[in-house]
């Protein structure tokens, strides 16, 4: 009776897991998945669905992987390399979780009073900023409001579609917006995060502009848009959050988490 038990104890408890795996990875897949209607599309996005579709997978066939498991552990040569799958495993979702929470700790702002603030680009529609780049301007517009004395490097180029480059999209807003002309130095050659941060140091040191810079981007970019900056030489790097949508963050945050892992390595 008592083995009864267990045996039904332990069946309930594996559909409660399986439920909840099939759930997740069904709920992950179509965030990953949903954004590329949307034009939204990178490595986060193939990953992820990947991932996702993994783990409902590993839902399905839980009962199967768990006899399968069962099976060749008892044998010497299956127990060797279950241990190191699990170990590899172990160790990836560690790694995973401490990257992903020092990206998370970096997506607060903390820049106060820095007189040098570089604003990273992002798509235009034509002549039209996205939702990201519009994010990404209003917060250096707040941040230029509170320090009258700052100036900004608007750091972009022109991409597929674009009309116009990003810096000079950004150089609109904010003029109309009330911001001085002379406060915006435009940067207008760089095609992604690297150029943007390399190009912007030297319109800096070209005007002798402060080195202790706060750096403008979206949440789940901050981490690695600071390791680059920190990389070309800025020994005093502070940020300034821009807000994401609920709906990107999961691609986005997968590609970048791939980016800071890539910057720790190369470093």
């Amino acid at each position: 009776m008592n083995k009864l038990k267990k045996i039904k104890i332990g069946t309930i408890i594996r559909i409660i897991i399986q439920l909840l795996l099939i759930g997740f990875g069904g709920y992950y897949l179509y965030m990953f998945v949903a954004p590329v209607f949307g034009i939204i599309f990178n490595i986060g996005s193939v990953i992820g669905a990947f991932l996702s579709l993994a783990v409902i997978l590993v839902g399905i066939f839980l009962k199967r992987i768990i006899a399968f498991c069962k099976k060749h552990y008892k044998s010497k040569k299956g127990k060797i390399v279950l241990n190191s799958v699990f170990t590899v495993l172990c160790i990836g979702i560690i790694c995973f979780s401490v990257t992903l929470g020092s990206m998370l700790s970096a997506t607060r702002t903390d820049a106060e009073n820095e007189n040098t603030v570089i604003v990273l680009g992002c798509a235009v529609h034509g002549t039209t900023p996205s939702y990201t780049l519009k994010s990404r301007i209003n917060a250096a517009y707040d941040y230029m409001i509170s320090n009258p004395d700052s100036i900004a490097v608007l750091s972009g180029g022109q991409g597929n579609g674009e009309q116009i480059t990003e810096a000079q999209c950004m150089y609109n807003i904010l003029t109309e917006k009330g911001i001085e002309s002379s406060r915006l130095y435009l940067e207008e050659n760089s095609t992604n995060t690297n150029e943007n941060i390399a190009f912007s140091k030297q319109i800096i040191e070209e005007n002798d502009l402060s080195t202790d810079i706060a750096v403008v981007s979206s949440d789940y970019h901050l981490k690695r848009a600071t390791m680059i900056c920190e990389k070309n030489g800025f020994d005093n790097v502070h940020r300034i959050s821009a807000p994401s949508t609920y709906f990107d963050k999961p691609t986005f945050y997968l590609r970048d988490l791939l980016g800071v892992v890539k910057e720790f390595i190369i470093r």
